[in-house]
C-alpha cells in the first residue's frame, strides 16, 4: 500500500491554540504510566521518549474536519495508506471533535472542556525535539517560551502508521511558530491555587532569595510574641572579659633618692585611650535586628544592603 509523507501546515486563520502537552518537555511514559519503547527496527524494545502536543483549531461551520484545507490532506493520506480500511470508525485519525459528548476512558467529554468546545482537536506526537520559532519562522526561539494556551501554527509530517493491529495516521509535529499569547492553561496540579504561603517564619529563619528574579529576599518578619509569654532572648555566647595587668610599683622602679637633691614629683598617669572605633559593617534599624552574618547567609550583599538602607 502507498504510504507517502505529506507536510501539512495548520492555518493562520483561524489560528490554532495549544491546549495540551508541551513543546519543550518530553514524556517517557504513556497515559497509563507505562514506559515508552521503540516498537520496530533494530532498537525495538529500547526505552524512548515522546513529545506530545494537542492543538485546537476553531471550526468555521464545516460538518467534518476533512472539509478543511488541512483536514483534506490528512484524509487523503489515511485513505491512500489504507484503502477501504480508513472507512472503519476505529481508524486512528488523531483528530477529535471538541464538541463530542462521548465520554473518554476517564469518563470526561470534550464538550465539557471550554478549551476544546467549538474546535477540531489534533493530537500530535514525535520522538524528536520540536523546533520552535517566531510567528513568520524567521528566527528560532526557546521552546520553553511557548506555553500551553498560546496561539500557534504547527508544521506537521503526516503519514500512515503501517499498523495492522491499529491502523491510522501519524501526526508528527516538526516545528511550532508562536503567533500570539493567550491565557496559559495549567496542566496537572495548580500550585498557585493550593494555598501555599502567607505564614510567618519562626525566629532565626530567613526568607529564601527570589527564585524568579535571582534577587535576595528581604529579611522575613519575626513571629509576633504570644501574649503573656516573653519572647526568648537571642543566645549570645559569653565572651571572656579582658583582664588588664596590674600597674607597676613606682616605688620599686624609681631610682633611690640622692641626699641633698630634690626629687621631682612623678609624672601624672597618662589618660586612658579612647574606645576603639567599631570594626566591621554597621547595620541600621532597617536590618530589623538581623546580624550582618545572617543577612549575608540569606543572599544579601554589601551593595544590596546599602541600596536598601540596611547598612551604612
Amino acid at each position: 500500500m502507498a504510504n507517502e509523507k505529506v507536510r501539512i501546515l495548520t492555518p493562520k486563520q483561524p489560528i490554532g491554540r495549544l491546549v495540551g502537552g508541551s513543546v519543550s518537555k518530553a514524556r517517557d511514559k504513556d497515559a497509563d504510566g507505562k514506559p515508552y519503547t521503540i516498537k520496530t527496527g533494530p532498537n525495538a524494545g529500547q526505552p524512548t521518549v515522546k513529545y506530545y502536543i494537542a492543538l485546537a483549531i476553531p471550526k468555521q461551520g464545516e460538518a467534518h474536519w476533512a472539509s478543511t484545507e488541512w483536514g483534506a490532506k490528512v484524509w487523503s493520506v489515511g485513505h491512500t495508506a489504507f484503502p477501504g480500511i480508513a472507512q472503519n470508525p476505529t481508524f486512528a485519525w488523531k483528530i477529535e471533535d471538541g464538541d463530542s459528548t462521548i465520554p473518554n476512558t476517564k469518563g470526561k467529554t470534550n464538550a465539557s472542556n471550554p478549551n476544546l468546545r467549538g474546535c477540531w482537536v489534533l493530537h500530535m506526537t514525535t520522538s524528536l525535539p520540536i523546533k520552535a520559532c517566531n510567528a513568520d519562522g524567521s528566527a528560532a526561539i526557546n521552546p520553553e517560551q511557548i506555553k500551553c494556551g498560546y496561539y500557534v501554527q504547527v508544521s506537521i509530517m503526516c503519514q500512515g502508521n503501517s499498523s495492522t493491529q491499529k491502523p491510522g495516521v501519524y501526526l508528527n509535529p516538526e516545528a511550532v511558530a508562536l503567533a500570539g499569547i493567550g491565557d496559559e492553561i495549567v496542566q496537572g496540579l495548580d500550585t498557585a491555587a493550593v494555598g501555599f504561603g502567607g505564614g510567618v517564619l519562626p525566629a532565626g529563619a530567613s526568607a529564601p532569595p527570589n527564585l524568579l528574579t535571582g534577587a535576595p529576599a528581604a529579611p522575613a518578619p519575626a513571629a509576633p510574641p504570644v501574649p503573656g509569654v516573653p519572647a526568648p532572648a537571642a543566645y549570645v555566647p559569653p565572651v571572656a572579659a579582658a583582664v588588664a595587668p596590674p600597674p607597676p610599683n613606682v616605688a620599686i622602679l624609681a631610682p633611690p633618692p640622692v641626699p641633698g637633691v630634690a626629687v621631682a614629683p612623678p609624672a601624672p598617669p597618662a589618660p586612658p585611650a579612647p574606645p576603639a572605633a567599631p570594626v566591621g559593617p554597621q547595620l541600621t534599624a532597617k536590618a530589623a535586628g538581623f546580624t550582618y552574618a545572617q543577612l549575608i547567609g540569606a543572599g544579601w550583599t554589601d551593595a544590596t544592603l546599602r541600596q536598601n538602607g540596611m547598612m551604612v
